[in-house]
Order: structure tokens, then sequence, then C-alpha cells
């Protein structure tokens, strides 16, 4: 447990350098300034809720870890980086007790911590959500109630993209539940935004975690009732809304392929490539089904060009070199093999090291036979690596 009169002293400290008074902090809290005066003397909050801590880390700009003291190495236990994000799902208190006085956030504040966890997403940052998520959720819950807003949607848009992003930090660290929790709700919040953009993204995120949690054939099928209910509103909603069909049959895709259904995976690619020809999306994922249907082969052959592959954000290069790494390894070509990951392990280092399918893959494809002088010393060196990033979550084999 971490000590009060540690968290007032960090308290303090920022306020100080945000160049607030406790008056002022106060009243960004919606707190009085004796409660900010007691709760930074160490008198209040014994344990102080994440609520609280999450709404004074939007306050003052920063994320929730920097409001904690550091707890003391245990041996032998590796960090959970999904801590906070798990208990913000959890806890009752993510909107103020009804009359609390607590003033919204600003809601331009939220989306810009928004657009920075999706874009160190993109970049395979992913040891960062679990102090960028946390406090986006539980400020979005105080905004979600503000009445009299000039547009009362916009806090649902926010609110789903901060959980949709949940979702998908639970994925990549292989919590199968708690992707699955974010992703429903962000599917209700984003149902309730009203925009058709924000729900069909949210309910691909939906599609990847029910893989794990209901089976692909019902993430196939959720998927494509989705398409088919939203095809009229994304339509006049250009790029974004094609973009947005796309992903949706391109999850549908990758869902049927896990079910070993070769036509209907084929199908599903072909249409998402009629919504918008030339799109690097689908070459992408036409790797990743034929890896999933075993046609390693057609794997190999479909790899982008280097400077195809350059225009991608990091982790998508990372996750595209790992698909042909697996392919290559199941060929009985390890030294490419080990290549690609190395290759991946350059564009973004967190991709393999942070999930768990990946780092058991590291292993797998160790247990080899190497027939390539210099495999074995480079593999057990990324092995150890990722040894280095371990995780406490289930080793469940998710690739979407």
């Amino acid at each position: 447990m971490h000590t009060v009169g540690g968290i007032g002293r960090q308290i303090a400290y920022w306020r100080t350098r945000r160049g607030l008074t406790q008056a002022e902090f106060a009243r960004l809290m919606g707190r009085s300034v004796r409660w900010v005066e007691d709760v930074e003397a160490g008198h209040r909050q014994a344990d102080p809720r994440l609520s609280v801590l999450a709404r004074a880390a939007v306050v003052l700009h920063i994320g929730i870890d920097r409001l904690l003291p550091p707890e003391p190495n245990r041996e032998g236990v590796d960090h959970d980086p999904l801590a906070a994000v798990r208990v913000a799902l959890r806890r009752a208190d993510l909107a103020p007790t009804a009359g609390a006085p607590v003033e919204p956030p600003d809601l331009g504040v939220l989306r810009r911590e928004l657009a920075y966890g999706w874009t160190a997403y993109a970049a395979a940052d992913y040891l960062c959500l679990d102090r960028v998520v946390p406090p986006m959720l539980v400020g979005i819950g105080a905004a979600s109630v503000g009445e009299g807003a000039a547009d009362p949607l916009a806090p649902m848009v926010v609110r789903a993209g901060a959980l949709t992003l949940a979702a998908a930090a639970a994925h990549v660290f292989g919590d199968a539940d708690l992707a699955w929790r974010a992703a429903d709700r962000a599917v209700t919040a984003a149902g309730r935004s009203g925009d058709a953009v924000v729900l069909a993204r949210a309910a691909d995120r939906l599609t990847a975690a029910m893989v794990g949690h209901e089976g692909a054939g019902a993430a196939a099928e959720f998927a494509l009732e989705v398409e088919a209910d939203l095809a009229a509103a994304l339509g006049p909603c250009g790029a974004a809304g094609r973009a947005a069909l796309r992903t949706l049959r391109l999850g549908a895709a990758l869902a049927t392929a896990r079910l070993g259904d070769r036509s209907g995976t084929r199908d599903l690619l072909d249409a998402a490539e009629r919504i918008d020809p030339g799109a690097i999306q689908v070459p992408l994922y036409r790797v990743t089904a034929h890896v999933l249907l075993g046609e390693y082969g057609r794997a190999v052959d479909g790899r982008l060009d280097p400077t195809a592959l350059a225009v991608l954000p990091r982790g998508r290069q990372a996750r595209h070199l790992i698909d042909l790494a697996r392919a290559l390894a199941a060929l009985g070509r390890r030294g490419e093999a080990v290549t690609a990951l190395l290759d991946a392990e350059v564009a973004a280092a967190q991709e393999i090291r942070c999930r768990p399918i990946n780092r058991t893959f590291v292993q797998e494809i160790l247990r080899l036979d190497s027939s390539v002088d210099g495999d074995e010393a480079r593999l057990r060196a990324l092995a150890a690596r990722c040894a280095g990033k371990g995780s406490t979550r289930s080793e469940r084999a998710w690739i979407m």
C-alpha cells in the first residue's frame, strides 16, 4: 500500500510545478481548500480512491503513476502492466457520486490524452498505457454526467475511444476477460454517441476480444452483423466510413480464418479490398490469414516489400514481420525466421516483449533444431530480453 503522506507530497509537488494555488487546485478538483490542505498534509484518504487520484492526474496533466510513490521491488513478482486499467473498470466510482460537487474535466484535454494514447499504441509503446488510460476512464466518467454541454454526445465519443483503447491494451497483454469487458462497454458508449464510425471501431475491437472470449464463430457473426447494420450510416462518412467498413470485414475475415474456412476468408478479404482498392491493410491481413489457415508459402509470398512496410506505424510493421517469422519457421527456414523476429524487435521491441503469444513463439522457435551458425546465440539473446518484460497474464494465443 502506498503511504498517504507520499501521495500528498506528490500532489503538492505537481500542483506547485503547474503554478496552481491550493484554492485553484481545489476549484478544479471540485473540493474545498481545507480538503486540499488535508490531502497534501497526509491527513485524509487513508486509502485514496482511484477516482480521486485519476481526477488529480487529469487536473495536473500527468500520468497517475506520478502521484504514487514507488513500491519496493519484490523479487520474483512481475509488474502487472494492466493493474490500474483493471481497477478503473472494476471500481464503481468511475463516475462521481450523485450530488458530489465535481467539475467535469476539460474534454479538450481528454481528447488530447486519447490521441496520445492511440499514437503510443500505434508505435507499440504499450508500457505507457497503464498510466495513460485510467485517468481518461475516470475523467470521462465525470464528463459524461455533465448537463447543459454544448455537445452532450461528445463525452460518449471520448468515453468510447478510451474504453476501446483499454480493450486494445488488454489484448496486447493477453487478458481476454478484461479485453472483452472493456470492448463491450466501448460499444455501449459508442452506440450512445450516435457516431457510426466510432461505433464501428469499437465493434471491431469487440470482434477481436470475442475470439478469446466467445469463440471465432461468434466473433465473425458479430462483425458481419454490425457491418450490415452500419453500412448505410457509414456510406456518407467518406474515407473514415470506408475505412471503418473495411476494418469490420477484415476482422470477420481473420475470425473466419480461425475456423479454417478458406473460401469464406478469401471472399471476405476480397470484399474488403473492393471497398478501397489499393489500401495497404488488405495485403497485411491476407498474410495474417494465410498464417492462421496454415498456408505458409502464400504468407511468405505475400510479404510487403521494405518500402511499403516503412510507411506503416512501427507496431504494425513488427506484427507483419512476426507473421512472416511464423510462416518461415513453419516452413523450416529457421534462420530467416530469426532474422524476421530481430527485425520486428528493431521496429517495435514491445510488440515482441509485451505480447504473451509472441514471447511464447520465441521460446518455441528456440526449441527447434538449429542448422545455421549464429541463430542460437541471436535467439537466446532475444529470449533473454523478452524475459525481462514478463507478464503475469495468460499466455493465450491471439493474433488479431
